[in-house]
């Protein structure tokens, strides 16, 4: 009858539980950091931020540097407001076009020898130029639809401009 009883396992051979649980951890890290990677994979095209799905019609509010601005626009009111820089389009792309050529002169001054400070000072200036222009086109388009706002609309615009400098509402820096 002892035959039929499973041999005892070799106390030596017998598998840690540390090791157990090391293993099991390690899995789960690997199966988290594939997730993770998968899942960027899958939802990323290159044209997302945090107001969901943007394509190029975005990229020229993103150019003209609005930043918490453009985040406080409500989201039913942005088409208008693509609208009025989709009006002014061929003066931005004026703009993008020169401070593409300021920078393709700024590389070529760069690889040079020897340096040729004043020119890159020149290149910065042409630069610094062009982002400006943008920029007033951009300051211009948003004053003029501040000011076709409501009272009421300009305070909730002011609200979302607010939180989107991470501060509560109506309260002060330093409150």
């Amino acid at each position: 009858m002892t035959d039929l009883q499973p041999p005892l396992p070799d106390p030596a051979n017998r598998p840690r539980r540390w090791l157990r649980v090391v293993l099991v951890l390690s899995l789960a890290a690997n199966l988290a950091v594939a997730g993770l990677v998968l899942g960027a994979w899958i939802t990323h095209d290159g044209k997302r931020g945090p107001d969901g799905r943007r394509g190029d019609k975005d990229k020229i509010v993103r150019e003209l540097g609005f930043g918490p601005y453009a985040r406080a626009i409500p989201r039913d009111n942005r088409e208008d407001f693509r609208a009025a820089i989709e009006a002014r389009r061929d003066e931005l792309r004026a703009s993008r076009s020169g401070l593409r050529s300021a920078f393709e002169a700024t590389l070529a001054t760069l690889r040079a020898e020897p340096f040729d400070r004043a020119a890159m000072a020149a290149q910065m200036e042409a630069q610094r130029s062009a982002i400006t222009k943008g920029q007033r086109i951009g300051h211009e388009i948003l004053l003029d639809r501040l000011a076709s706002m409501s009272p009421e609309e300009r305070a909730a615009f002011a609200d979302r401009l607010e939180r989107g400098l991470g501060r509560e509402p109506g309260k002060k820096k330093g409150d």
